[in-house]
C-alpha cells in the first residue's frame, strides 16, 4: 500500500479525556442578572449547570455528580451569596469560586475565610460606564490611571483616555447659593429668620441713636431687650408718634422672624438631616449630577463621581433605606422623595446640572424620572439604568429619553469572562456592544451584546 493510500491515523486521545470538552460552570442564583450571565457563559462556549435556589444536597449533588471546573454565585443580596458560598466551600475547598458581593467589609472578611475566591459586584462593574456619560457626553466610561481618574472616549472601535476636568472652584458663589437658595425649607427659615432679626436689630439701634439721642451702647441695649421681648426701650414712650408706630411695626416683624428662626432651628435639631447649608453635604447648584436611587449601583456611582471631584446630589424615595445612613456618614447630600415628582426636581437646579442618572432598580421608575427631568429642562443629559433587555430596546427606539445602559447584560459580559478565566478587568460600551477591556488597554468585542439583542 502506497503512502498516499495509508489510512489516517486517529488522533491520540487526551490522557484526561477532556480535550474537546467545554468548561463546565455551576451557576447558582436567580433573577435577570443570573440569567444574563448564563447566556454570556454559553455564548463563550461553556456548559452551564444552573441551580436557582438550591439547598446543600442540591449543591453537593451538582459538585460530585458533574465535572465542574468553576462555581459562580450571582445574586443581589450579599447574605444569600455568602450562604451559598459557604455551602460550596463545605463540599469543595479547591473549585474556583466567583461571588457577587457589594459590601466591602464583607468582601474583606470573606476573602480571609473563603479560599480560592474572587469577588465583584454588579455595582462595581457598571458604575464606571454610568459615571462616564454623567461627567461628559464624550466619555463612555471612567477608569483610574496611576491613581487619577480619566475618561474613556470612544472612537473608531477603540477608546482613548482624556483627563477629567474638575469644575473650577467658585467658592464665593457656591457659598452664596447654598446660603440664599437652600434646598431645605427649614434651612431657609433658619437663615432668613436670622438675617431678618439681625436687620431689625440694626435698624432699631441706628434709629434709636438718631431719634432718641441715645449713645450706641444704650441703643444696642434697648434694641436687644425689645428684640428678645424682655423689656421695651423706656425712651420710646417719650419719643415722637411716628417713631412709636415705627417701633410697633418692627416689633411685630421681629416676632414673626423669631418664630421662623425658632421653627427652623428646632427642625434642624429634631429631624434627620441629610443635607447641610454649607460643606460637603450641601446640595450643589452648578455643574452637578443628580443621581436618582441610592441602591448598590447608585451608591457606587455617587462614590465614583466624588472620587472624580464632580459635585452630586442623590435622590432616594425610602428615608429608611439601607444606604441612606451610610451616605450620611460619608457626607453625601441626599434628598428624600420621588424624583418623578416635578416639584422636587425643580428645586435641584437642573438647568445648571451636568446630567441626571436614573439608576433605581425599577426600570419603569427610571423612565418616569427621565421624562420628568426632560419636561423640566429639555436639554438635560439623562442616563438610564435598565435591567430588562426588552425595556432597554423599547426605551431607546421609542422614547429616546437619553443614554440607556442595560446593566445586567453589561455586567454579565464581564462576569462570564472572569468565570472562564479571561484577563479582562473591565467592560465598556462602544455603540450598542459590550467590549472587554484588558489591563494593556486592548479591547475585545464580547459575543453577547451588552445593550441589545
Amino acid at each position: 500500500m502506497s503512502a498516499e493510500e495509508q489510512p489516517d491515523e486517529p488522533d491520540e486521545p487526551d490522557p484526561n479525556g477532556n480535550d474537546d470538552e467545554p468548561p463546565a460552570v455551576l451557576l447558582i442564583g436567580d433573577g435577570d442578572l443570573s440569567n444574563e450571565t448564563a447566556r454570556a457563559l454559553e455564548a463563550g462556549g461553556a456548559r452551564v449547570v444552573r441551580l436557582c435556589q438550591p439547598d446543600e444536597d442540591d449543591v453537593r449533588e451538582a459538585l460530585e455528580g458533574e465535572d465542574v471546573d468553576s462555581v459562580a454565585v450571582v445574586e443581589r443580596e450579599d447574605a444569600i451569596v455568602l450562604r451559598f458560598a459557604l455551602m460550596v466551600r463545605g463540599i469543595s475547598q479547591d473549585v474556583p469560586l466567583l461571588l457577587t458581593i457589594f459590601d466591602q467589609t464583607m468582601v474583606e472578611q470573606v476573602g480571609e475565610v473563603v479560599p480560592n475566591t474572587r469577588m465583584t459586584s454588579l455595582a462595581d462593574i457598571v458604575a464606571p460606564s454610568l459615571a462616564g456619560p454623567c461627567i461628559d457626553e464624550r466619555f463612555t466610561a471612567v477608569t483610574f490611571k496611576d491613581g487619577k481618574p480619566v475618561g474613556l472616549i470612544e472612537g473608531d472601535g477603540a477608546v482613548s483616555e482624556a483627563p477629567i476636568k474638575s469644575p473650577r472652584p467658585r467658592r464665593v458663589e457656591a457659598l452664596a447659593r447654598a446660603l440664599f437658595t437652600p434646598y431645605d425649607k427649614s434651612a431657609g427659615m433658619l437663615l432668613f429668620g436670622a438675617i431678618g432679626l439681625a436687620a431689625v436689630f440694626t435698624l432699631e439701634t441706628v434709629t434709636a441713636m438718631f431719634t432718641l439721642d441715645e449713645s450706641a451702647v444704650d441703643a444696642i441695649y434697648g434694641s436687644a431687650k425689645t428684640l428678645v421681648t424682655v423689656d421695651p426701650n423706656q425712651k420710646v414712650a417719650d419719643g415722637p408718634a411716628w417713631y412709636k408706630l415705627f417701633t410697633s411695626v418692627t416689633m411685630i416683624v421681629a416676632l414673626l422672624l423669631a418664630a421662623a428662626f425658632t421653627a427652623g432651628l428646632v427642625n434642624r435639631f429634631v429631624e434627620r438631616r441629610l443635607t447641610g447649608l454649607v460643606g460637603r453635604n450641601a446640595v450643589p447648584r452648578r455643574d452637578h449630577v443628580v443621581v436618582v436611587g441610592l441602591g448598590q449601583v447608585g451608591m457606587r456611582l455617587c462614590l465614583l463621581l466624588r472620587a472624580c471631584r464632580i459635585p452630586l446630589v442623590a435622590v432616594e424615595a425610602d428615608e429608611n433605606g439601607e444606604r441612606v445612613g451610610i451616605a450620611k456618614e460619608l457626607k453625601l447630600p441626599v434628598v428624600i422623595g420621588r424624583a418623578a415628582d416635578p416639584s422636587l426636581m425643580r428645586r435641584l437646579s437642573l438647568h445648571r446640572a451636568r446630567a441626571v442618572a436614573a439608576v433605581t432598580a425599577d426600570d419603569l421608575e427610571n423612565i418616569s424620572v427621565a421624562m420628568t427631568a426632560r419636561g423640566i429642562h429639555g436639554d438635560i443629559r439623562t442616563i438610564l439604568r435598565v435591567g430588562d433587555g426588552r425595556v432597554a430596546n423599547e426605551t431607546r427606539s421609542l422614547l429616546a429619553l437619553g443614554l440607556v445602559r442595560d446593566v445586567h447584560r453589561l455586567a454579565a459580559t464581564l462576569l462570564a469572562a472572569q468565570i472562564l478565566g479571561g484577563g479582562a478587568d473591565s467592560v465598556v460600551c462602544i455603540g450598542d456592544d459590550a467590549h472587554l477591556r484588558f489591563p494593556d488597554g486592548r479591547l475585545e468585542r464580547a459575543e453577547l451584546d451588552a445593550l441589545a439583542q
